[in-house]
């Protein structure tokens, strides 16, 4: 017996078979295929999700299943080497913040990283039960575990219960996602917000009830908290709507989730770019920013690349030509996600540099939903040439591996101490196994005092030369310089610096406190290199110790 779904009321006869043809699946989830076509396993169609009592009795295995396993194998991969050794900068900075109590973040609020506000907070509150960077890690890994399960479950829903397992499979294993699902940053939380927003769409298309539009506003204010450049996702989710074509009253509901989105994150947006100038440091994008994207977005590995580029096009085309067509496809939502808010903030930083990848993250979920359905359309290609459904799945299962094992060096990569531009916890083990009561300590640029205050038990015994007010006086992330001639008169008091610096000690243009220092260390000091050892790998952080040379 078929059930019928709910149809937007005013769409007329030809709206509602229109709407029956893609949002519509019976008890025993048959669906419409090509007459002439041979029989396809139920592992290829589109599943309807039931609304009412019976559907809080009963939890479709279909659906079910391809969300859990995702969920879990993102938990397995996130929670593999999450202790990787050691703090980079971006993660000192949250964690140095966030372990303030609450006035002081505030405080630090007011003149930095107003846009990270709201997940310092909420890390606050995280780390309140102690733990250190490792525990700090875990919100991005539930992050990432959160977009796993919504991949797979847009996949279900609009292409069936295999492209919905080998999406959300991929995505557990793709090396962006696994870099930033253990990363100390808000970035993983937004992705997986977004892909719940994206989730909510879907459903609120399809069946029209009000709270799916409450849910995609939820969070989609709830990403732009964290981060204001989620609200790029209101963008793409406007084009999906303009591939599915639904009636008025629809892009009503849009509109009014999308102005109620806009109001509520508008004033943290203005209050943001007060702070424009840390982002001074940014470019405009070039053709290196877009083979670094697409670097990032598939793999470094270019074989690996065009397998996956591969995959995505099969995807896309067997999305394309699908028969009979549907209003909302898979390809309408993936290719929007995939290339609207990437070419948004692409073209928006020719203007205003302010391009990174990691602002854009969430868009890297349409790859593996267009490559899943890319494998699924390879599998039911093979299926119906060899007419055995376990055959579509033997195929399935080796692609899906192939991939996974190819991207295995790049996942191990990211678990090392030499996947981040920083080594803080090697620095500090350093300083703290050689330093001597009365040594001093430079920080090249002065970014690298977030090491220190990141593992402050190591500098306990060493003197900060240049600091004149601590990063709580200061409220802001890494204190204040003395001048110049203050740095060089307590410099010459000294018998022993150590420098912790960028690699091979590069000094900004217009940094006069870094020339200064360089300065005096090169006219009355001699160095040695400690870390890290010659060809280590590590990317831009090296420690001295230098001597006094003269009289002093």
């Amino acid at each position: 017996m078929r059930e019928r779904s709910a149809t937007t009321p005013g769409t007329g006869p030809s709206r509602s078979r229109l709407h029956a043809q893609v949002f519509v699946a019976s008890a025993d989830m048959t669906t419409l295929h090509e007459p002439d076509a041979a029989p396809v396993d139920a592992a290829t169609r589109p599943v309807e999700h039931r609304t009412g009592p019976a559907r809080l009795r009963r939890v479709d295995p279909a659906v079910a299943a391809p969300v859990v396993a995702s969920v879990v194998v993102m938990l397995v991969v996130g929670l593999w080497g999450l202790d990787r050794g050691s703090m980079w900068l971006d993660e000192a900075a949250t964690y140095t913040v966030a372990t303030r109590p609450v006035h002081q973040i505030l405080a630090v609020l007011q003149n930095i990283d107003l846009v990270h506000g709201a997940y310092y907070l909420f890390m606050h509150l995280w780390l309140l039960p102690g733990g250190g960077e490792v525990w700090m890690r875990v919100p991005s890994v539930l992050g990432m575990a959160v977009g796993a399960g919504a991949t797979a479950a847009l996949g279900v829903r609009l292409a069936g219960p295999r492209t919905g397992l080998v999406a959300g499979l991929l995505f557990a294993g793709w090396p962006l996602v696994s870099y930033y699902g253990q990363e100390g940053r808000s970035f993983a939380l937004v992705l997986g917000a977004v892909l719940l927003a994206t989730w909510c769409l879907v459903q609120a298309l399809a069946s029209g009830r009000r709270r799916w539009w409450w849910g995609c506003t939820v969070c989609l204010v709830t990403a732009a908290t964290l981060h204001e450049f989620a609200v790029l996702a209101v963008a793409a989710h406007a084009v999906t709507l303009l591939l599915a074509r639904p009636a008025w009253r629809v892009w009503r509901a849009w509109l009014l989730s999308a102005v109620v989105c806009g109001l509520l994150v508008a004033p943290l947006a203005w209050l943001t770019q007060q702070q424009a100038g840390q982002v001074s440091y940014m470019t405009s994008p070039t053709w290196s920013t877009l083979t670094d994207l697409a670097a990032k977005f598939l793999s470094v590995n270019l074989w690996l690349s065009l397998v996956l580029v591969a995959l995505v096009a099969v995807g896309t085309v067997a999305e394309v030509r699908r028969r009979p067509p549907t209003p909302l496809g898979l390809a309408a939502v993936a290719l929007p996600l995939l290339l609207v808010p990437v070419g948004l903030l692409l073209a928006a930083s020719l203007v205003h540099p302010f391009f990174q990848v990691r602002y854009v993250l969430f868009s890297v979920a349409g790859l593996p939903l267009l490559a899943g359905r890319g494998v699924d359309q390879l599998a039911s290609t093979a299926a119906r040439v060899t007419r055995r459904t376990a055959v579509g799945w033997v195929v399935a299962v080796v692609l899906v591996l192939a991939v996974s094992l190819a991207q295995l060096p790049a996942l191990r990569h990211e678990r090392t101490t030499g996947s981040r531009s920083q080594d803080f916890a090697g620095a500090a083990a350093v300083v703290a196994a050689v330093a001597r009561p009365g040594d001093g300590v430079l920080f090249l640029p002065l970014s690298y005092r977030l090491g220190a205050m990141a593992y402050p038990d190591a500098y306990a015994g060493v003197d900060d030369l240049a600091l004149k007010r601590s990063a709580v006086q200061a409220a802001n992330l890494r204190g204040t310089n003395r001048t110049p001639d203050a740095i060089r008169k307590e410099m010459l008091t000294r018998q022993r610096i150590w420098v912790v610096s960028t690699k091979n000690q590069r000094v900004k243009a217009g940094d006069e406190v870094g020339a200064a220092e360089m300065a005096v260390l090169k006219d009355h000091f001699a160095a040695e290199q400690l870390f890290p050892a010659p060809g280590a790998g590590v990317r831009s952080l090296e420690v001295h110790l230098y001597v006094r040379t003269d009289a002093g």
